[in-house]
């Protein structure tokens, strides 16, 4: 065989080879990737969200996380203001927390689980998020006051701040500001409210109001709760229709008092949308995706990457649209949420029916088998009984008595006379023939065994 013939066997050898080889690699990398992804796919998402319990539009934006999460293979596990920290963690198997609000110690509870946070509509203390959901504040400062100069110009203005202490507070103060400085006529008076003190500024409202009568011409209430307690002190003092009142919160509970007339206007923050940008951005971060950051919020722990939800101004032109937008999508959501509870219901009960289920068969078990061993014991002790002849016996009695009654009767077999006559009798029985009639019961029963025996085995 020529050089050139060996060489080309082994290159074509060689080239059989590898094609080989390499389908086999490909089909095994390529089962790999299967398997891969269907454990994937099996595995659920847990993202854990914690919410404000004062936001009267909390079920909107829950709304806005669970619609999402319906489409897509992921749990969503809302965690109660006073859950416990001590006993299983609420951020178990939890990929991520939304907080708004709620329990501190969850917060804590993150840092040490090494848990990202997603903060939404303010920034937590303390904690740094991996970036902030929120509604654009300053803009609502600047259309609430916008919508109050549309009606008043001049005269005495209250702004009911929100807490100092939460994020945003800053900005809606330096919206209103922003506005009402270019009216020379107005005068503007604040009073703060710090977190679980808005019943002394509902106090220090009605004071001031009683002080000034005719003065105040108009109220800016930065959130929901402000703005029911400032209609709360009109009402008593008969000024609902006269002074201007406008929110900086809409909910379903405003837009009813703008209907009524007595509430001029308010600001749409889209509570829904709010939720829906929560839990897109939560699952960016979980995949490590880019955000799609409009701006950032400089807090004291540095800049945080930040999504602006635009907002709008409630005005009587547009208030049918929007009350109609919020009215349904709370329908919904506490629908969705009985639902929730309903089938958490079931579960549970389904659970302790089982259990005890289990424990009374358990229990049934027991005393069946206390009865058996009871009767059995019964048993025992009456052969016992009936068997046992007390040690250094010498002599048993026995003592019979009987008695007799005897009738008289007539042809028509009617009584006519009785006769009792009783008789007892003393017999004296050896031990050894006690003995004898106790074993003879037993050899009787013996000898008839024997006997079935013996008739079944004639049979076959």
């Amino acid at each position: 065989m020529s050089r050139r013939v060996r060489l080309l066997l082994i290159v074509f050898s060689l080239c059989l080879s590898l094609t080989i080889t390499g389908c086999g690699l490909q089909g095994l990398l390529g089962n790999k990737s299967k398997n891969s992804s269907k454990k994937t796919s099996g595995s659920q998402t847990i993202i854990a969200v914690s919410l404000n319990e004062d936001d009267p539009n909390k079920l909107l934006i829950s709304k806005g996380i669970d619609d999402l999460a319906k489409k897509e293979n992921v749990k969503v596990k809302y965690i109660d203001k006073n859950a416990s920290t001590t006993e299983e963690s609420p951020l178990k198997d939890a990929k991520i927390l939304i907080y708004q609000g709620g329990n501190e110690s969850i917060l804590q509870k993150s840092q040490s689980d090494k848990i990202p946070v997603l903060a939404l509509t303010q920034l937590p203390a303390g904690v740094k998020p991996e970036g902030i959901i929120t509604p654009d504040q300053e803009k609502v400062g600047e259309l609430m006051a916008q919508t109050l100069v549309s009606k008043v110009t001049e005269g005495q203005i209250i702004v009911l701040q929100g807490d100092p202490t939460e994020g945003g507070f800053q900005e809606r103060l330096a919206g209103n500001r922003a506005v009402l400085t270019k009216y020379p006529k107005i005068t503007v008076q604040s009073i703060p409210s710090p977190s679980g003190s808005e019943s002394v500024a509902k106090a220090a409202l009605a004071d001031f109001i009683q002080k000034n009568p005719g003065k105040v011409q108009g109220i800016l209430a930065h959130t929901e709760k402000l703005a029911a307690q400032a209609n709360e002190v009109l009402k008593q003092a008969q000024l609902d229709k006269k002074v201007v009142l406008i929110g900086g919160q809409a909910s379903v509970s405003s837009l009813d008092r703008m209907v009524s007339g007595t509430q001029a206007g308010d600001i749409d923050t889209s509570p829904y949308l709010q939720g829906v940008n929560a839990y897109q951005w939560a699952q960016k971060i979980i995949k490590k995706e880019p955000l799609e950051v409009t701006e950032s919020i400089t807090s004291d722990q540095g800049e945080i990457p930040a999504k602006v939800i635009p907002v709008k101004a409630v005005t009587p032109e547009n208030i049918a649209v929007v009350q109609k937008s919020y009215t349904k999508t709370l329908k919904n959501a506490e629908q969705d949420k009985k639902q929730k509870e309903a089938q958490t219901e079931k579960a549970s009960q389904s659970k302790n029916q089982s259990k005890d289920q289990g424990g009374d068969k358990k229990s049934q078990d027991q005393g069946q088998s206390g009865n058996k061993q009871g009767s059995a014991s019964d048993s025992q002790g009456k052969s016992k009984d009936s068997s046992a002849v007390p040690a250094g016996v010498e002599k048993v009695t026995e003592r019979i008595k009987t008695e007799t009654t005897r009738e008289y009767l007539d042809a028509q077999g009617k009584v006519v006379g009785t006769e009792k006559t009783a008789n007892e009798q003393v017999k004296t029985v050896p031990p050894e023939m006690l003995k004898q009639q106790t074993e003879q019961p037993k050899a009787a029963g013996s000898s008839e065994d024997q006997g079935k025996k013996a008739d079944k085995e004639k049979q076959q």
